[in-house]
């Protein structure tokens, strides 16, 4: 390309993911997603996990382009294998600092990563002090703004969920349950399908866990109650 041509970005992201949901519990975290990207509002590719082992401490999902995460997941690959050098695992924290820099870096040069990502996981320092260890659950926006919570939900569900998440999270705090938590993001993601139209009912939960390290989540499905849909002047 010479240097006269005009500049290629990409303007919209073309098949993406929806909403990212995860939760903090006594232990580690839970993180839920649908399994389908979506071509606009068309369910493009149907099973496809938008979940990341990165090792056996933390784990990364993904919401927007799918074509964006996939390039991030051979940067992420390769700082994984920068760390195992210096025998050290890549952790949680750093890898959020590590891809808030980069995030932020694409901005600032106008061409943009076009993912929100929800880092989990538990540091390995903090593994074997039951007193100290806290789970740790990290964003990052497209923007590169980054941040520390206990409980998120991303894309439309930041809309629909968060309130709800908390709520539930506020009752017991981090003396959540796993069983409880997986609860809280099921029914969460059933009020995803009554409002998000390119959400989906096949989904797939994963965990980072002090005891357990990072286990991936077996695809399940959740029907819902469409009774209510009786009630619309519109259903046939």
């Amino acid at each position: 390309m010479n240097s006269h041509d005009e500049v290629q970005r990409t303007l919209n992201p073309t098949c993406t993911g929806t909403s990212v949901i995860a939760l903090q519990y006594k232990t580690g975290v839970v993180v839920l997603t649908d399994r389908v990207v979506s071509y606009g509002k068309m369910a493009r590719y149907k099973n496809v996990s938008r979940q990341y082992k990165v090792n056996d401490n933390v784990l990364i999902a993904f919401g927007g382009d799918h074509a964006d995460f996939h390039w991030l997941q051979n940067v992420i690959e390769r700082q994984v294998l920068l760390w195992k050098r210096f025998d050290q695992d890549i952790g949680p924290k750093a890898l959020h600092g590590y891809l808030t820099s980069l995030l932020y870096a694409r901005r600032c040069k106008m061409n943009p990563i076009w993912n929100t990502l929800v880092v989990a996981g538990v540091e390995e320092e903090e593994k074997n002090n039951k007193e100290t260890s806290t789970p740790f659950i990290g964003v990052i926006t497209q923007k590169g703004c980054a941040y520390q919570v206990k409980h998120i939900a991303t894309g439309l569900g930041a809309f629909l969920l968060n309130q709800a998440v908390e709520d539930e999270w506020r009752k017991k705090g981090e003396d959540l349950s796993r069983e409880d938590a997986e609860a809280v993001l099921r029914k969460s993601l059933e009020l995803t399908l009554y409002h998000d139209c390119v959400a989906d009912n096949e989904f797939e939960i994963g965990r980072v866990d002090a005891n357990e390290g990072v286990v991936l989540g077996n695809e399940e499905k959740i029907i819902g109650d469409w009774s209510i849909a009786e009630t619309n002047c519109q259903y046939e």
